[in-house]
Parts: C-alpha cells; sequence; structure tokens
C-alpha cells in the first residue's frame, strides 16, 4: 500500500506541474520530500529501490522510482540543493519538458552504469545520478552561464561560477573515486553514468519539440491597461523590422499582467502566466 501511495505521489506531482504549468524540477524537488517523510516511518525502501540484478526482470521500474528515494536527512538535503541550484536554472533555460527527459534519462542510464561497473546486487537510491546528468548537460550547453554555489561554513556563503567549472570539479572528484575502487556507500559510478548521459543528451535543448508560435499585435492589445503601455504598444506597431517589434513586444510583457490572476506574464510560445496557467 505504501509503494502504491509513492508511486502516486511521483505521478500525481509530476502531472500537477505541467497541468498548471508549475516548474518541474519543483515538482520533484516536492515530490522527494514527501516521499522522504513517508518512507520516515519504517518502510522498507528495498521495496522500490534498484539493484543491478534488476534490469532483467520485471522490477525494472525500480529505475524510475529509486530516483525518488533517499536513505537519511543528509542524503535528500544535499541532493535537493543540486535540484535547486542546478536544476531549476537549466529548467528557465530550456523548458519542462526537455528538462524532465534530461533528468529521467540520465537517472536511468547512471543506474545502468552502476550496474554495469559495480555489479553484485547492492540498492541503489537516490536523485544524483539524473542531478550530475542536469550538471553534465548544462555545462555541455552553456558552459559559461554561472549558477549559485553555496559553500557550506559557520555561515552559509554563495559564489557565482561558471556551471563549467563546477562541472569539471564533480566530474573529476567522481571519477577519481570511481576508478580508485573507494567503497563509501556513495555510487560515484552512478554519477560519472549520469553525468556522461547529460553530456551527450545536450543536443536536445537545440531541438525543437514544436514550431514557435507566431505572436500577433492583436493578443497583446487586450492586456493594456495604462497609456504608458499603450505607448509602447504603438512603438511595437509603428517597427519596420520584426527583430525591433519583438523587442519592444518583450520590454511591453514585463509591464504587463496576467488578466486572470495579476501576476505577471512571458512570451514563451505565445503569451503565457506560470502561476495560473492562463495562455493565449
Amino acid at each position: 500500500m505504501v509503494s502504491w501511495l509513492i508511486i502516486a505521489v511521483i505521478i500525481f506531482t509530476l502531472a500537477y506541474s505541467f497541468i498548471k504549468k508549475f516548474p518541474v524540477s519543483q515538482a520533484i524537488v516536492i515530490a522527494n520530500f514527501i516521499i522522504f517523510i513517508i518512507t520516515l516511518y519504517r518502510f522498507p525502501l528495498e521495496d522500490l529501490a534498484f539493484r543491478p540484478s534488476y534490469l532483467f526482470s520485471y522490477q525494472i521500474y525500480t529505475l524510475f522510482t529509486s530516483m525518488f528515494l533517499h536513505g537519511d536527512f543528509y542524503h535528500i538535503f544535499f541532493n535537493m540543493i543540486g535540484i535547486i541550484f542546478i536544476g531549476f536554472p537549466l529548467e528557465n533555460e530550456i523548458g519542462a519538458k526537455k528538462f524532465v527527459l534530461i533528468y529521467f534519462i540520465s537517472g536511468i542510464f547512471a543506474a545502468i552504469i552502476y550496474s554495469i561497473i559495480e555489479g553484485g546486487n547492492n540498492y541503489l537510491i537516490g536523485a544524483s545520478g539524473a542531478i550530475f546528468g542536469i550538471l553534465g548537460c548544462f555545462a555541455a550547453a552553456y558552459p559559461f552561464k554561472k549558477i549559485a554555489v553555496p559553500l557550506f561554513m559557520p555561515i552559509i556563503l554563495f559564489l557565482r561560477l561558471p556551471v563549467i567549472a563546477v562541472a569539471l570539479l564533480y566530474a573529476s572528484i567522481e571519477t577519481l573515486y570511481t576508478f580508485a575502487g573507494i567503497t563509501d556507500g556513495i555510487a560515484h559510478s552512478a554519477h560519472v553514468g549520469g553525468f556522461i548521459a547529460g553530456v551527450f543528451l545536450s543536443p536536445l535543448i537545440k531541438m525543437k519539440f514544436v514550431e514557435k508560435k507566431e505572436i500577433s499585435l492583436d493578443d497583446f492589445e487586450p492586456l493594456i491597461t495604462n497609456e504608458r503601455q499603450r505607448a509602447i504598444f504603438e512603438k511595437a506597431k509603428q517597427a519596420d523590422e520584426p527583430e525591433l517589434r519583438d523587442a519592444w513586444l518583450s520590454y511591453l510583457a514585463k509591464d504587463l499582467k496576467c488578466p486572470k490572476c495579476g501576476s505577471s506574464i512571458e512570451i514563451k510560445d505565445g503569451i503565457r502566466c506560470r502561476k495560473c496557467g492562463y495562455k493565449k
């Protein structure tokens, strides 16, 4: 019964993120914490954890479910920190559909590489393989994009570093641990596998899943509520070049509010509100 509850939490949070246009990276964090709380009550993690022998059995579904299980507070805390500081900005760059593909394919590939290198029947749990995948993808696609990196000292300090520097540091450490055969209870080979998968999946970022929708000036006019917005709108209408027109519309969008909930809107495959799902 608890296993089914955990699976329901995973499906519900992911479905909710797409239906309500809620960032999927945030939905993954929420699902992980809910499931961690559920498993605190003596739930046997082995029921949904993955191990190499499952690759050729009906329990292969644990490749997916194991990504939402964590052994203790420190395990989930540091993994979720990874999603927050790497996953959030990457999803903001590439969108939810591409992010979710890269995240889960990397996590699955990480478990497969772990099975090939480690073998045996040790259980594998945690989101770290998928997190290393999004790190590898981020570094390959946007190497000089800066991300915030928390340093845990007597006080928490935040450094902004190019993602390539963060990726090379962590990938080097995990590779060294893997080939040194260090056994410390951490699946370093899965981290390496996830990172490699993310790098090779980075071309997905350049692919168009759907043709970009052409935004009409008529879509903006009903949202205009004051003279300043009207003036910007008129400049967009008078622009001779498409690039200049789009620049004025982007500037206008920053000042417009969603007619349903009053939140800010964005131009992304049309006019939409991330908070309530309004789309035009």
